[in-house]
Parts: C-alpha cells; structure tokens; sequence
C-alpha cells in the first residue's frame, strides 16, 4: 500500500511546543524550520529598518509595519515569519487574528549564518510563488541591501536610488540610505 507524505499544517504547528523562547516555528511546504533567535548585529540592523520603514508608512498612510512573532499564511502548508513585513492599506483585509493571511505587499529578511542559504533560496521562491510583491534581503556582511521586485512570477532586483539609497516600489518616497541600515554595526576586521 503506497502512502502520502502531506506534511504539517499550520493547525498542527500550533500544537507543538516552542523549545526555547523566541525560536521562530516556521513551515515550508509542510516541513517544521525552527530559526533560533538572531544575534546581536542581526537584531541591530532590524531595529534601524523597523525605525526608518515604521516611520515613513505611518507618516504617508502607506498601511502597517509587523515583526515577529507576526507569521504569514500563505496557504495551510505555508507560514513564514521574516524580519519585517508591510501590509498596504488597502490590504489590510488581510489581517487574521493570529497571522497575515495572504502576500503582505513587502517582507524583510536579514541574512544570519544560520538563514542565508533559506532566505536567499528557498524563502525567496516560496514568496514568489506566492505573490509577494517586493522582496529586501539584507546582508549585514557585505553592508548591502538587494531589493527585489516581483515581475510576473520571479523576481528582478531595484536599481538603488541616488547615492547608493534602498529604493523601493512598494514605499512611495522612501528615503533609506546605506549607512543608516547598519547604524551601531562593528565592521569586522
């Protein structure tokens, strides 16, 4: 008798226990990621985008700022929870109780020894599939943030604004300089 594996749903996942406070419980097509908390330089640069994009989308009227623990539903099989993620006005319908259920229009990820190769791979066609509109992937490393905007079902990157600045399609007047990402980030020698 042949049999199929489905993997876990997002149901499921609420039943198993956090082994350490602060892990993110994460599933990818039915698979448990469990992502422990991020290290002080990661937890750093997302503090500065958090001030910067908080901000601006609260200043313009643009929509909402979330962070973890908030997660997104894509589908039952699908919940990540990036670094940051922006839900559009006009989109705020889909806001659930516990989650964002449904592509917010702009999510965040700042790359951890742990996450770069999920982040830079898996989560990245996870949220193209899904229709996320614009995807940041932020290496604290290389003090570079690639902007990626979703054209047709795969992403192209954002040329950057004047003097190197984080441009963005989704944040309309955004004004992001480099330097101000990685604002309290030792450079290592």
């Amino acid at each position: 008798m042949a049999t199929t594996a489905r993997g876990l749903t997002f149901e499921e996942l609420e039943l198993i226990p956090e082994e350490h406070e602060g892990d993110r419980q994460e599933l990818i097509d039915g698979e448990l990621v469990v992502t422990p908390v991020p290290i002080i330089k990661h937890q750093i640069v997302n503090m500065n985008l958090i001030r910067v994009l908080d901000r601006h989308v609260n200043t313009a009227g643009l929509g909402m700022v979330f962070t973890p623990p908030t997660g997104i539903r894509f589908s039952p099989h699908n919940l990540l929870i990036p670094d940051i993620s922006v839900v559009a006005q006009d989109r705020l319908h889909i806001l659930g109780i516990k989650t964002i259920d449904g592509a917010p229009d702009l999510v965040v990820e700042i790359l951890s020894p742990g996450t770069r190769r999920r982040d830079l791979a898996t989560k990245r066609e996870v949220y193209a599939r899904f229709g996320m509109r614009e995807y940041w992937i932020v290496d604290a490393e290389t003090r570079s943030v690639l902007v990626l905007a979703l054209a047709d079902d795969r992403y192209e990157a954002v040329a950057p604004g004047d003097d190197g600045a984080v441009a963005s399609r989704v944040l309309p007047g955004l004004k992001l300089a480099l330097p101000d990402v990685f604002t309290g980030v030792a450079e290592e020698r």
